[in-house]
């Protein structure tokens, strides 16, 4: 048969493996055994020429990813790249000092080097993937290879190019002879079927609309012994030890539970469009795949691709890994309710970074982004892995068309009670393609206005007049949500600044701590300008405050402490809730202090 290549071009994480080029290689030789298969994580290559430190810059930023190839794929746009690199680059200083020219010349020699290391006349076909910051990488690099080799069969995919976004790619860019939309399994298997196994011409072939695979468990563990080989290439100085990407499910659970409800998920994400509804492997299943890749790479470190990861299984998945005695680094993306009990699971079996679902901390934003989630969810979340020690990485959306006054100011309160605990990043809302607002705009009182603005910068008229891109633009308001955020703003780095400040220096502890004597607590308040506040809760004061370790109603509390009077025990909430020492909301509260010693509470306890 004859061989297939898979290519990764950047801006993907060099620190990883492409998860697609892993599974699909892995599948394609399940199906057929005789098939040479190449997986180029090209992405890799470029990011060793350039230095790790720039490449993570560009490929953090979406628009400065696509400006660089985007000037070798259209000369005549440079003058509006420039602009648009220029204005996009503001907040890094090594993007300034290097600069797009020096970008644009190194991405272009390594695409030569790379086109010259592989013998492409004798491939049956070459596909890419293409996700987040690939784009334009991606087909400059496809319009050059089809240069010197005009006969290759191109197949492309991935999450960017789902949906309506890449209707008119093959027409736009004819070096591209099939797309696969959707799920790449199967429809990747008979285009090789008929083009490398029985040698038919490109006409001859089609892309089926492919029904997706139904029992994930029946795909093989990914293949990234080819990544491996090109770090092991690379001078002993540029190899490290990578994150090994991993899946436990397709599609986003919340999403298709609110399909039923017809809630469609959270308003703004446009994340899952090449998924029909949701599937998940099975918890031995994820174990497996999981310790096959740390046995083969001797790798410890992992990241779930999942959207979510699955509630069901979850807390046998994760004994398991506990159970294999290997100390695993995982990441994982997880909604806020996740139950504690849970969190604890992920923990013990190596869970020290997420993607927790925040994006805000005002319940009726919450509700009008479709979170399904109150500020009182997110501030517990906060709070726990803030005991046990797990980096929450989550976002506060701002800007979002249709916030109110009073939500913004809700938000700013709630800052005051979560400056606490680690920061949460700032992350102005942008509009995807088939999102829920993109879909109902009327009722988030904006206007849709085509493909954003920045497009236009990157791509010609005839392109942009023909495709719609991920990112739209809209009108509506973005004026008036700028300025009703900016007190937001403001707020959001002064948290970063005072954390910054006070977790410096070795073993800080955490901001607001408690120690506990027993019959007493002690509750420390750290502050910037060292004047700590420190508060001692006698006995019924402290047992109070470690049953509200959980978020507890009012009557909960009542009915644990009996004894006590209920005007006393509402003085104690209050005074608490006045102090920031505990968060109130619709008479449930929860005690934010941690112990100053990280992991020494049960929160397993009823």
């Amino acid at each position: 048969m004859r061989p297939v290549i898979l290519v990764s071009a950047p801006w993907a994480l060099y620190n990883r493996p492409s998860i697609q080029l892993g599974a699909l290689k892995a599948h394609l030789r399940q199906c057929f055994q005789d098939l040479p298969v190449r997986a180029e994580h090209f992405h890799l290559g470029v990011a060793a020429c350039i230095g790790y430190p720039l490449y993570q810059a560009v490929s953090e930023r979406t628009w400065i990813a696509e400006c660089v190839a985007a000037t070798l794929l259209f000369p005549a746009q440079i003058p509006r790249i420039e602009k648009l690199f220029t204005r996009e680059s503001r907040a890094s200083r090594l993007l300034r000092r290097t600069g797009l020219e020096y970008l644009k010349t190194t991405l272009d020699q390594s695409c030569d080097q790379f086109i010259r290391t592989i013998n492409w006349a004798d491939c049956g076909l070459a596909g890419f993937s293409v996700s987040l910051c690939q784009l334009t990488a991606t087909l400059y690099l496809i319009r050059q290879i089809k240069k010197q080799f005009p006969g290759l069969p191109v197949v492309v995919g991935g999450s960017t190019l789902a949906g309506e976004s890449a209707a008119a790619l093959t027409a736009l860019f004819p070096e591209i002879d099939f797309l696969i939309q959707g799920e790449g399994e199967a429809a990747l298997a008979e285009l090789v079927d008929g083009l490398c196994r029985r040698d038919l011409e490109k006409a001859a072939v089609h892309v089926s609309s492919v029904t997706q695979l139904r029992d994930l468990d029946t795909l093989p563990t990914p293949d990234f012994d080819d990544y491996f080989a090109l770090l092991q290439s690379l001078a002993p100085d540029k190899r490290f030890f990578p994150v090994l990407p991993v899946e436990g499910s397709r599609g986003c659970l919340w999403q298709a539970a609110g399909q039923a409800g017809s809630t469609g998920g959270c308003a703004f994400c446009n994340l899952n469009l090449q998924w029909a509804g949701y599937r998940s492997k099975s918890p031995q299943r994820i174990a497996s795949d999981i310790e096959q890749l740390s046995a083969r790479h001797k790798i410890l470190s992992f990241a779930f691709m999942d959207n979510l990861l699955p509630r069901k299984g979850a807390k046998e998945l994760f004994s398991l890994l506990e159970e294999s005695k290997r100390q695993f680094r995982l990441f994982g993306e997880i909604r806020a309710d996740t139950p504690v009990k849970l969190l604890l699971a992920m923990r013990r079996a190596g869970m020290h970074e997420l993607q927790v679902g925040v994006e805000a901390l005002c319940t009726a934003l919450l509700a009008r982004i479709n979170k399904g989630t109150s500020a009182l969810t997110n501030m517990e979340m906060l709070r726990h892995c803030e005991a046990l020690g797990m980096h929450h990485g989550g976002n506060l959306l701002l800007h979002f068309p249709g916030s109110t006054a009073d939500e913004v100011r809700e938000s700013l309160r709630n800052l005051e009670y979560a400056a606490c605990f680690r920061p949460l990043k700032p992350v102005s809302f942008w509009l995807g393609l088939d999102s829920p607002v993109f879909r109902q705009p009327e009722r988030h009182g904006i206007r849709l206005t085509g493909n954003d603005p920045r497009w236009e910068k990157l791509f010609p008229a005839t392109v942009t007049g023909k495709m719609r891109m991920m990112i739209q633009g809209y009108t509506g308001g973005l004026g008036a949500q700028r300025r009703l955020w900016r007190p937001v703003e403001i707020r959001l780095r002064q948290w970063r600044k005072d954390y910054d400040r006070l977790m410096g220096g070795p073993n800080p502890g955490p901001i607001l701590g408690y120690q506990d004597g027993k019959d007493f607590l002690i509750v420390i308040h750290r502050r910037t300008n060292g004047n700590n506040a420190v508060h001692r809760l006698p006995p019924t004061s402290r047992q109070v405050y470690l049953f509200c370790r959980k978020t507890r109603s009012r009557e909960r509390i009542m009915a644990r402490f009996q004894q006590l009077p209920a005007d006393k025990l509402d003085g104690f909430l209050r005074m608490m809730v006045d102090k920031q020492l505990m968060f109130g909301e619709d008479d449930r509260f929860l005690s934010l202090a941690v112990p100053v010693e990280q992991c020494r509470e049960d929160l397993e306890k009823p």
